[in-house]
């Protein structure tokens, strides 16, 4: 009995041990993932026919790495995969082997691009909620998040992430309009917000219309819980202090 009881917990700490290990795989990535994106900012200015510093790259569509360019009409969010290659990464993957979303404030985006300003900062797009729908980033527009990286982890009810007609890519695939290609199968909904479109159906303004938009968009930081297991971080004006720095 002794030996059994033993056995019991033993297996409930390495079970616990595990799911600790997993979680820190899918911190680790989306902590790379904000660096990288801060890292390109940075030195935007350096590249062909950049419009200068600040920018963000363009999503991936199909899953391969590269950033898709233009992405949107000027001013309009986009979402899509991390453009992992574009960003000079490997893939970055959670801790269900998922690869990392993307969505950029159309304001920061590089294609096609908005003139962005040091003082006051341009600024960002995006609201973050808790799970009690309140703001944790965003209270004022001067605070939006500026772009958010999602972690998708396995499916939920009502998701199907097949290839559809492509070919299968690193993360999804070749065909743009496939199953995997699209946030509704990989981001999820919870108490009102939708990550895969950015709406929220709450009081106020914030998340009024899906992406695409020009306008805000609001996302949910939450707990794993029954349809939702999204994880995320994002990059806030106070992230870009370097960045600004080196504006003119």
């Amino acid at each position: 009995m002794a030996l059994m009881i033993s056995s019991v917990l033993l297996f409930g700490l390495d079970k616990n041990s595990l799911n600790i290990a997993r979680d820190k795989k899918t911190s680790k990535a989306l902590a790379k993932a904000k660096e990288a994106l801060i890292n390109y900012a940075l030195l935007s200015d350096r590249l062909p026919a950049s419009p200068g510093i600040g920018y963000l790259p363009c999503p991936d569509r199909t899953g391969d790495g590269l950033a898709n360019e233009p992405c949107g009409l000027t001013g309009e969010s986009a979402e899509g995969w991390l453009p992992w290659q574009t960003l000079g990464e490997k893939p970055l993957y959670d801790k269900n082997k998922s690869c990392l979303r993307y969505v950029v404030s159309g304001n920061y985006k590089i294609n096609p691009a908005s003139v962005l300003s040091k003082l006051p900062p341009t600024q960002g797009h995006f609201v973050i909620h808790n799970a009690s729908n309140s703001a944790i980033v965003g209270t004022s527009s001067a605070s939006y998040a500026l772009a958010v990286v999602f972690a998708p982890h396995k499916l939920v009810a009502g998701q199907n992430r097949s290839i559809g007609g492509g070919a299968k890519t690193t993360c999804g695939s070749s065909s743009v309009g496939a199953p995997i290609n699209a946030a509704s199968n990989l981001l999820d909904t919870l108490n009102n917000v939708n990550n895969a479109n950015g709406t929220y159906t709450g009081p106020g303004v914030p998340g009024n219309n899906a992406l695409p938009t020009s306008t805000a968009s609001v996302f949910m930081q939450a707990n794993t819980q029954a349809n939702f297991n999204d994880a995320l971080i994002w990059i806030s004006p106070q992230n870009f202090a370097n960045v600004y720095a080196r504006m003119p």
